[in-house]
């Protein structure tokens, strides 16, 4: 199945606040659709008519032990009422379960599709996670100048990196909430995040300029706009010793200027809703309101 214009698809196009409508519909479905033609992922079709695609993770599945994986979209029927999804949400789990012993499954579904968050809900799917995403689109007007300057983070960093990923906990985090993950699993978790992000992952690691790096933020470079002039950089991860206390603004600021100098016209940064001193921050640095996600799952354990 291929799709074009089913329930409220272009909201699952991470960038639909920096484009218009129609261009995050057709680009939505235009790299779901090649994924779903090159096998990257699959479809599922319930007895309600209901197409779930979903991709296994492969990295996450196995740095956790199970089969991991990520609900990409659901095409619902018009009309389809709210037990029908329902049903087809709960099909889909006995559909892994057939197949696999223990399984963890979850889904960012975007607020506007709430066809989807009353059907994982009803079904038996647990809420874990809120986020809200801000951006600036005007990053040529953007001017920080910080008298707490920043540097790039190098391999001998890597120690502190981890210590402070695992030290400065964020409960409301997907890892740290979901009851899934032990709290062991959700810390190895983070210190593996930033440390393959200084070899290579990320496309910026930041850290202060002079004393330990036991503060960081972490950014990528997006390339789904560039076909139409916008180029993006994502602030991927970031971690505060309380030694370092007030320093997110100066690793933000940071992250932006860099972000500048490589040519970005629009910056975004995804945090919880739950984190209000984030968002104090963002918004001093001239950062608006994008959308909003909920992080949906459910699993069986053997």
């Amino acid at each position: 199945m291929l799709i074009e214009n089913t329930n409220n698809a272009w909201a699952y196009f991470p960038l639909n606040f920096i484009a218009d409508r129609e261009v995050s519909l057709a680009t939505f479905c235009r790299n779901l659709n090649e994924d779903v033609l090159s096998g990257q992922t699959q479809e599922y079709v319930s007895s309600e008519g209901v197409t779930v695609f979903y991709k296994k993770l492969l990295w996450d599945s196995e740095f956790f032990g199970t089969p991991t994986f990520r609900i990409e979209y659901a095409s619902i029927p018009t009309n389809s009422s709210e037990n029908a999804v329902s049903k087809s949400f709960n099909e889909f789990r006995m559909y892994l379960g057939s197949s696999h012993s223990e399984f963890y499954v979850f889904a960012e579904v975007p607020s506007e599709d709430t066809d989807v968050l009353v059907g994982m809900t009803g079904s038996g799917w647990r809420l874990i996670e809120t986020r809200i995403t801000c951006f600036r689109d005007d990053m040529q007007n953007f001017n920080f100048i910080d008298c707490f300057p920043t540097r790039s983070a190098m391999i001998e960093d890597i120690p502190d990196l981890k210590s402070t990923a695992i030290k400065s906990v964020n409960p409301f985090d997907r890892f740290h909430s979901d009851k899934f993950f032990s709290a062991k699993q959700a810390d190895e978790f983070m210190a593996t995040f930033v440390e393959n992000s200084v070899k290579g992952y990320a496309d910026e690691v930041l850290v202060p300029a002079t004393g330990r790096a036991d503060a960081f933020v972490t950014g990528k470079y997006l390339h789904q706009l560039e076909p139409i002039g916008v180029k993006v950089g994502r602030n991927v991860l970031t971690a505060v010793s309380t030694d370092r206390k007030g320093w997110y603004s100066h690793l933000i600021g940071g992250l932006c200027n860099r972000f500048l100098e490589g040519g970005v016209n629009a910056a975004i940064v995804t945090t919880q809703s739950t984190n209000r001193p984030v968002h104090r921050v963002l918004f001093s640095h001239g950062f608006r309101f994008g959308r909003v996600t909920h992080i949906v799952a459910t699993y069986v354990r053997s």
